[in-house]
């Protein structure tokens, strides 16, 4: 059996999950598929055969991007959490931060324009991705939001236009490029040069679709994911079996990709 690896998920520290899941509850109206803490994700692992997870936060305020970070970088160690950090462009020292997850070995980070409320075309979030350069895999929301909202920042022409501003860029486009806005997706991203993860893809879109983009996009550069706690693994998971790959494309958007995205081995 190939390994796991699911590269979107979040959980929040203990003292805070339940305020965090009644806020996005109330955004969102969406509900968990379980409790979002490091033990209720490593049972869900456990139950559904993934090896490991890619924690992905979310700061919502500039000023939540150190303990965030913080928080990340105590997991570095956890045998089965691939921990990503935040930036925010409106932080007052995003370089300071980007160092400081470099230097205690996280790999990438997690944005999202519209709940983190900044813009691509501000000075502050150009001069964001600009000194992310390759230095750290982003994994940019990609489409729209679990409710629907009348401006998407990360739409698919604006994700091309962003990728050929900044071609040193590692991204990842979350929801098969960009949730419920697939023809932006093909138009504008299939075959560009980034990565798509199919977290709260499968049920969501036909399964039909997904095997038209990401084939069209290169299967070698899709990777497998969740969402989690807003879809569980499980799901995620019967959504890509259901999709008939074969063995090594199988293996390669189960965690093949990924490892490569991330310079890290099998054994890491």
């Amino acid at each position: 059996m190939p390994r796991i690896i699911d590269a979107h998920t979040h959980i929040f520290p203990e003292k805070v999950a339940d305020r965090a899941m009644e806020q996005l509850h109330s955004i969102y109206g969406a509900t968990p598929v379980r409790r979002p803490v490091l033990d209720e994700l490593v049972a869900e692992m456990d139950e559904s055969g993934v090896s490991r997870s890619v924690y992905a936060p979310v700061s919502t305020r500039p000023d939540q991007v150190p303990s965030i970070n913080r928080f990340a970088l105590g997991l570095i160690d956890h045998p089965r959490i691939i921990p990503f950090g935040t930036l925010h462009p409106h932080h007052e020292d995003v370089p300071g931060e980007i160092e400081r997850l470099v230097a205690g070995g996280v790999l990438g980070v997690k944005l999202q324009p519209y709940f983190q409320g900044f813009r691509f075309d501000e000075p502050a979030t150009r001069a964001m991705f600009e000194a992310i350069g390759d230095r750290l895999v982003v994994l940019m929301h990609g489409g729209q939001e679990i409710v629907t909202i009348e401006d998407v920042i990360p739409n698919g022409e604006a994700l091309a236009r962003l990728l050929g501003d900044f071609p040193a860029l590692r991204m990842i486009v979350a929801h098969m490029g960009g949730y419920e806005m697939w023809e932006g997706v093909d138009e504008h991203l299939v075959g560009a040069p980034v990565y798509f993860d199919l977290s709260y893809t499968f049920d969501h879109a036909p399964d039909e679709l997904v095997v038209e983009i990401c084939a069209r996009h290169g299967w070698e550069r899709v990777v497998f994911g969740s969402d989690f706690p807003w879809q569980s693994q499980r799901d995620a998971l019967a959504g890509l079996r259901r999709l008939g790959l074969d063995d090594a494309t199988f293996e390669a958007v189960a965690s093949g990709n990924l490892l490569r995205l991330l310079n890290l081995t099998q054994s890491h």
